[in-house]
């Protein structure tokens, strides 16, 4: 877009001075820098035609505690405000809203509110919503609000024992759950011991408690004014009505102050090297479960050129298939899963060595391998193919800008704090092309290597943090803060254990209170007649590249080709599947007949924009008990590399060899150890598959490659360096069967240019791969109720309830869209988030009759399966007023009428594809979803109350919660060691 006519700098609009205005080719935008010259807050515009438009209001928040009084903030002015005095009008929002983003995030230096929406209506109320909450919050003359979101006192009764509870309290437990968390933790605390980098932002467990409401209202005081405020607009939106809506509405309210919240620079405090425990199961194996991190702090606010270079660096010696440093690791026994992270968006961005699956004698071996390996490369180079390919593909990734179906908008967002929040300007961040230009010449002299011998080799400023395994550790630092809380109790009086126990009770009233009409209605609702009736979809048009079907799903991809290939899963064994799984996870990093991983990794980066393989199933719309199992291949280039790119996807299938033992071992046990790192982090997906995999077939095929696969690989890895020949000789065999003709479908998402390109490159893949046989019929596997109790070392739970009602002779409608939205932001927000402390719980229905809920980093067990159990009696008495309801129905099509990119069109093109659905079969189901009232939700108890009493459960969580509830389990189990 054109700069707006009268918009030069210098010029003020609505009481906002125009700094600068220029055009960014990277983003396609015309930026706009401003102020607001009254309240002094600062303004960045990206004006362009992207209607998915993006708002965000940001602080410099810098603690000086653990307190976690930046998160506890975020939560808490989210809470009701001058304008909307509910007690969540961010909830509110979530039911009602268009929104295609809305949430907020705590950083180690900021705090970011950003809202998004395709709907110019909508956008607005998000903006008006949030900008009252951010300046005029409830929370400033409501101590419940923190109670509530951060932490207070539970007493049950006089005689009972003195707990802790609280959203953002038991929300970090569940972080520090976790000892990549706690290896974060300390390595920061070391590294700044004197500055806002040194404390946690999010909040410790241990110091959450002794946050008080005059340090929480002081807090918001001094950091949550305009003049310390980030403001940015994105997208096609009239500029002159947003900022006289901003001016009138806030800001001009406020006089301009200085702000001082600059993050302050850690001065240099001499190297650290330290060891500390951290906690696993009582009876747990220790062996190879101590974790490293070596971690260097770099130059201040990095210019974008250097923070591209070290990317670059990062993922040529750690993060490719080919990473030699990775290689040196492995290599000298010092770790099974090493990884390299380059973290930007601070001060004084840190770069970093994490070696997992460890003993801990090998820390004093880690910074003699990191000087030797460096100081050799210093002196003889990095091989400069290995440069280009990294180059390349950080190219491409930066021109591509998928986000994963996140708003651009509110990545820009994001990216521009890198520079802004330290005093640089915000176009900075997103400018590339110079920088680029300047990489890709440095390739040819001695950039790189000056880099490395500035920042890795000469740079004494680092932390070498160990965590070595202690089983029973966290069961003892429980029953220690069990004892103190008890010490504690000992002091009160009779009246001040009264005074605890009215407190709870207040919160808790305030709580089941619901809001008044009145209240409900100051946040604007659209009406039904606004909304789109039309479901979107996509369509793959298929075609034949020569014996296989080819399908086209037409898009516009500037210039880049996506290509999907599935291989139908029909006719593999139950023995054959968990080999089918690790294929996935090995394939492309072993040598083949004619490269070795390296070579293959190094092409890849050359021509590549990336290639992935997973393996996933598709249930049959009118048939939902049945369901297609594939192996997918999905690849991306640019669309004239796409000869470049058929070529390796038939090298990889064709001739990849597992007669490498060593190498197989190595991936193997790279795996394994991060399944130990990664299982407690995603209890949720882990219980909610183990679940349905009681009733559902579809669900156990997809528990193979979780739970299931988590204990095969474990056993796998026990003894790899034994049975690597046989391991090899089984993926071998797998592989052959695999990748055929008859089993293969093709997909291409592009416009006619990438279409003609795959036509063309296809064949060479086909005439290599043999026709084979189609597939037969899918595993039969054997369906029980376990009911499972799945002991961690973890503080909180994932609890996990459900079956399939299609057992129980009920079908799906699009009234159950609806119940979920109700569900997760009403009847499970407030029991399980609001009042048990939760940090949140979901709810799922889907057309298979798969059903479940499960809550997410809860400090109950329980109690929590008593509020599913009460469920059908909710929906029994469930009745709203119209209004109410079409919120929630609005609030479905926000999670629903979700922006295509080429990715999420292709997914959606082949689940129709290979689901046999129709638009209109998704058109009846949105109808339903539009029409649906509260009389159709009452309909649902009957189901809700079918599933609940078939009892089938599964709670990932402490080994004491666990054991205390053995009862409600047939089994009590741990994860592998």
């Amino acid at each position: 877009m054109t700069c707006k006519e009268g918009w030069q700098a210098g010029t003020v609009h609505h009481g906002f001075r125009i700094h600068s205005v220029e055009f960014i080719d990277e983003v396609r935008s015309t930026a706009y820098e401003m102020t607001h010259e009254k309240s002094g807050a600062g303004v960045f515009y990206l004006a362009n035609d992207d209607n998915n438009k993006v708002f965000s209001v940001s602080f410099r928040t810098t603690p000086t505690d653990s307190t976690g009084v930046p998160h506890i903030c975020e939560h808490s002015v989210l809470c009701g405000s001058r304008k909307f005095p509910l007690k969540e009008p961010f909830v509110e929002l979530v039911k009602g809203s268009l929104n295609t983003f809305l949430n907020a995030m705590t950083f180690p230096d900021k705090t970011m509110y950003p809202v998004a929406s395709c709907n110019a209506v909508d956008f607005r109320n998000l903006m008006d919503v949030y900008l009252d909450a951010v300046f005029f919050p409830n929370f400033l003359k409501d101590s419940q609000i923190l109670q509530q979101e951060g932490w207070h006192y539970e007493l049950a009764s006089p005689d009972g024992p003195l707990t802790y509870s609280g959203v953002v309290y038991n929300e970090m437990k569940g972080v520090f759950s976790s000892p990549d968390s706690q290896l974060d933790r300390y390595v920061m605390r070391h590294l700044f011991p004197d500055t806002t980098y040194g404390v946690e932002s999010g909040g410790d467990p241990d110091d959450i408690p002794g946050l008080t409401q005059e340090d929480f209202v002081a807090f918001h005081k001094r950091f949550y004014h305009p003049s310390n405020s980030y403001i940015f607009l994105y997208g096609d939106l009239d500029i002159d009505d947003t900022l006289a809506f901003m001016d009138r509405e806030y800001l001009s309210t406020f006089t301009a102050i200085d702000a001082q919240t600059a993050v302050a620079r850690q001065a240099y405090p001499g190297s650290t090297v330290r060891t500390y425990p951290y906690g696993v199961a009582s009876g747990e194996k220790t062996a190879r479960k101590t974790m490293h991190s070596l971690t260097y702090v770099m130059d201040d606010a990095l210019d974008p050129v250097l923070g591209l270079a070290v990317k670059v660096l990062t993922y040529v010696f750690l993060q490719s298939s080919a990473a030699p440093l990775k290689k040196a690791f492995i290599d000298a026994g010092l770790g099974k899963e090493i990884s390299g992270d380059f973290q930007d968006g601070i001060l004084q961005p840190l770069w970093g060595i994490s070696v997992g699956g460890s003993e801990p004698e090998t820390q004093k071996k880690i910074l003699p391998l990191v000087q030797e390996f460096f100081g050799r490369v210093v002196k003889e180079g990095i091989d400069k193919t290995l440069l280009t390919g990294a180059l390349n593909r950080l190219e491409f990734l930066l021109r591509e800008a998928d986000f994963a179906g996140r708003p651009k908008g509110l990545i820009y967002g994001i990216r521009c704090m890198d520079t802004w929040l330290y005093g640089r300007r915000p176009a900075e961040a997103l400018r590339y092309e110079d920088a680029l230009k300047t990489l890709r010449a440095g390739i040819g002299t001695n950039y790189y290597e000056t880099v490395i011998e500035k920042y890795i080799l000469n740079n004494p400023y680092y932390a070498l943090i160990s965590l070595v395994p202690e089983p029973g550790l966290t069961e003892k630092r429980e029953e220690d803060l069990a004892k103190s809380l008890a010490a504690y109790k000992e002091t009160l009086s009779p009246e001040q254990c009264r005074h605890i126990m009215e407190a709870a009770a207040a919160l808790k009233k305030r709580q089941e209170t619901p809001d008044s009409e009145e209240a409900l209605a100051t946040i604007p609702v659209l009406s039904r007649g606004d909304l789109e009736k039309t479901v979107q979809d996509a369509v793959a048009v298929v075609h034949t590249g020569g014996d296989v079907p080819l399908c086209h799903v037409e898009t516009a991809t500037n210039g880049i080709i996506y290509v999907n290939a599935y291989f139908d899963l029909r006719g593999f064994t139950q023995e054959e599947l968990p080999y089918v799984y690790l294929l996935s996870d090995v394939l492309g990093d072993l040598d083949t007949q004619d490269r070795t991983y390296g070579e293959l990794a190094t092409l890849a980066d050359l021509h590549t924009g990336g290639i992935s393989y997973t393996v996933g199933s598709q249930a049959l719309m009118n048939d939902p008990a049945e369901y297609i199992p594939y192996f997918r291949i999905r690849a991306k280039a640019l669309t004239r590399n796409t000869h470049k790119l058929i070529a390796l996807l038939q090298e990889i299938t064709g001739r990849t060899v597992f007669t490498c033992g060593s190498r197989l071992a190595e991936l193997i046990e790279e795996d394994k150890t991060g399944w130990d790192a990664d299982a407690f982090r995603n209890g949720q997906t882990l219980v909610t598959k183990r679940l349905l995999s009681y009733v559902s077939q579809g669900a156990v095929f997809a528990d193979a490659g979780e739970l299931s696969y988590y204990r095969f690989i474990a056993e796998l890895a026990a003894a790899i360096r034994e049975n690597s020949a046989q391991a090899g000789e089984k993926l071998a065999k797998v592989m052959k069967k695999l990748f055929v003709r008859a089993r293969m479908t093709v997909a291409v998402t592009g416009g006619d240019a990438e279409k003609e390109a795959l036509t063309a490159a296809l064949p060479q893949w086909l005439e290599a791969m043999p026709v084979g046989e189609a597939g037969g019929e899918n595993i039969r596997f054997e369906l029980m109720r376990k009911n499972e109790g799945i002991m961690t070392s973890g503080k909180v739970q994932y609890v996990a309830k459900g079956g399939n009602f299609r057992k129980h002779g009920y079908d799906y409608t699009g009234s159950m869209a609806v119940l979920t939205t109700i569900l997760q932001y009403e009847y499970l927000w407030i029991k399980v988030r609001v009042q048990g402390g939760a940090y949140g719980a979901h709810a799922r229905f889907s057309h298979t009759g798969d059903m479940v809920f499960c809550s997410y980093r809860d400090p109950n067990l329980a109690d929590t399966i008593r509020v599913y159990d009460d469920l059908p009696e909710y929906l029994e008495n469930f009745n709203v007023s119209d209004r109410e309801m079409t919120k929630y129905i609005i609030g479905t099509l926000s999670r629903i009428d979700i922006p295509f990119t080429p990715q999420s069109r292709t997914a959606t093109a082949m689940a129709n594809y290979f689901g046999k659905s129709t638009t209109a079969d998704k058109q009846k189901r949105r109808d339903q979803l539009l029409a649906t009232t509260a009389a159709d939700i009452r309909a649902l108890a009957p189901l809700v109350k079918a599933v609940m009493d078939d009892n089938n459960l599964c709670v990932m969580g402490s080994e004491t919660k666990i054991k205390e509830a053995a009862g409600l389990f047939s089994a009590v189990v741990s994860l592998p060691d």
